[in-house]
């Protein structure tokens, strides 16, 4: 995925993954990184953050019913999938 990165973080305590996040950056044409999208369970529920240009948030999607460990593979398969929608 040139052009293309993940950052990822996560918590575990006794083995539980507790909390995540994994961002989506895109090199720009002035060759700084931009957050693009973002998966993470700051508010205790998985969820993905789309951002605009700016940082500000395009819109969110919630994943109500999956465990961390469960989003967070979600996750990665989709910005693995998908990186190319995520502007």
């Amino acid at each position: 995925m040139p052009g293309v990165r993940l950052a990822v973080e996560y918590v575990t305590m006794q083995g539980q993954m507790v909390s995540f996040v994994i961002r989506l950056e895109k090199i720009q044409e002035d060759g700084k990184w931009r957050l693009t999208a973002r998966y993470d369970t700051c508010h205790g529920v998985p969820h993905l953050d789309v951002v605009d240009q700016n940082g500000g948030l395009v819109f969110k999607k919630w994943m109500p019913g999956l465990t961390h460990e469960e989003a967070f593979a979600q996750a990665l398969l989709d910005f693995e999938q998908n990186h190319e929608k995520f502007n």
